[in-house]
């Protein structure tokens, strides 16, 4: 289907139209979901509180790059363009949303913002501002980016310098040097802080538990397919597999400065994609240190019982799925996920769904076409009954 988006900011309030579907979220969950019920002729809309498709995607750092291959990153029914990069970068990624918006003639509204969530009998209203829009079916397509995590750091009102989310950082400017601490070891943080360090500024890492650190790719196959071909085994022996091509990638280089993980867990596990920071950490010019005992006024002190002083700090730990706007229906499961059945259908509600809430060895945007697909088929199985 060709055509434009229908980027618009009119929609059915409550007093108006029941609307059979309406997706929470213009990223990637929510247009993939979109693309999916207009191949089943299922009325819709999507609400996306930007100002574009994607538009949390363009608030990223500016040189993030998806750490998945193009290939297996795609969304349904539409490849990423000949001659993209086999790892997109942010603008092409948020280019290649807009591309797929007017391709499917996506109804997206945007400037229209999901602040809460209520239900009456079998429907379901959501709250915008001032109105409220009605709907059978609501799909959650919120995604992580939009809800950081900032833990309870003893004395951390108190710390006097530079503080951001890694969700607020964009560029190197502005940290040339200074003395950064970068506080987590995830692919946010470790791409960071070695962009730091290449612009000079002088950086430290705390790492709070081990990680594993994978390739991002072997022998110029992406770790990320490796994930795919394991992905059906059961978690633990994912895991162990992980831990493996880890192990053969730091053999490869001579070793790895940075700590691995102990244990197995029964959330989902995302690696260390790439060595980029190990590479620095072992050339000296990113320094690890251990977790944070407390901050003060000039820097922080640390498990071991040493205290440094830094111009700025960088938290990069991590995001939590966006579900507060939802009240008592964005009930969490054990990994801080929604509760779900099915992969991507509320627990309690049958006319419920969530996208962007399935990860593992074969990526978040692959999860995500293979859970659009699901939730479509059941919206449309309800439909005829």
């Amino acid at each position: 289907m060709q055509g434009t988006s229908r980027a618009d900011t009119s929609v059915a309030y409550r007093g108006g139209p029941t609307l059979d579907v309406v997706i929470v979220g213009g990223g990637p969950g929510g247009l993939a979901v979109s693309q999916q019920l207009g191949e089943r002729s299922i009325a819709h809309i999507v609400i996306e509180k930007g100002d574009c498709p994607g538009w949390q995607w363009g608030q990223t750092y500016d040189s993030l790059r998806l750490h998945t291959g193009k290939h297996l990153s795609a969304l349904p029914g539409m490849p990423f363009p000949s001659g993209t990069d086999l790892f997109p970068s942010r603008a092409a990624f948020t280019s290649y949303l807009k591309s797929y918006t007017e391709r499917f003639t996506i109804p997206l509204r945007v400037g229209v913002e999901a602040r809460a969530l209520e239900r009456e009998e079998n429907t379901w209203r959501i709250k915008t501002g001032e109105d409220w829009i009605v709907a059978r079916a609501v799909v959650v397509a919120t995604g992580i980016m939009s809800s950081p995590v900032v833990p309870c750091f003893a004395g951390l009102d108190a710390y006097q310098g530079g503080l951001i989310h890694s969700s607020a950082y964009r560029h190197p400017s502005g940290f040339t040097r200074q003395r950064v601490l970068v506080v987590g070891i995830g692919n946010s943080g470790a791409e960071i802080a070695t962009e730091l360090a290449d612009a000079g500024a002088s950086v430290a890492v705390s790492v709070r538990s081990g990680v594993n650190n994978v390739p991002l790719s072997i022998a110029g196959i992406p770790s990320q397919y490796l994930g795919w071909a394991i992905s059906w085994l059961p978690r633990a022996m994912q895991q162990r597999l992980t831990r493996m091509v880890g192990n053969v990638g730091s053999l490869l280089r001579g070793g790895n400065p940075l700590p691995r993980k102990k244990g197995f867990s029964d959330c989902p596990d995302v690696p260390l994609i790439g060595m980029k920071l190990a590479n620095a950490v072992k050339s000296g010019r990113i320094e690890l240190l251990p977790s944070i005992e407390r901050f003060g006024p000039s820097g922080a002190k640390f498990a071991e019982g040493t205290g440094r002083t830094f111009d700025s700090v960088i938290l990069a730990t991590g995001y939590r799925a966006a579900l507060e706007w939802m009240g008592a229906y964005g009930a969490r499961d054990v990994c801080g996920f929604a509760k779900r059945r099915d992969r991507v259908q509320s627990q309690e509600f049958s006319n419920l769904y969530f996208i962007g809430h399935n990860y593992d060895g074969r990526g978040g945007l692959y999860n995500i076409a293979v859970d659009a697909r699901r939730i479509a088929r059941i919206v449309s199985q309800r439909q005829r009954l």
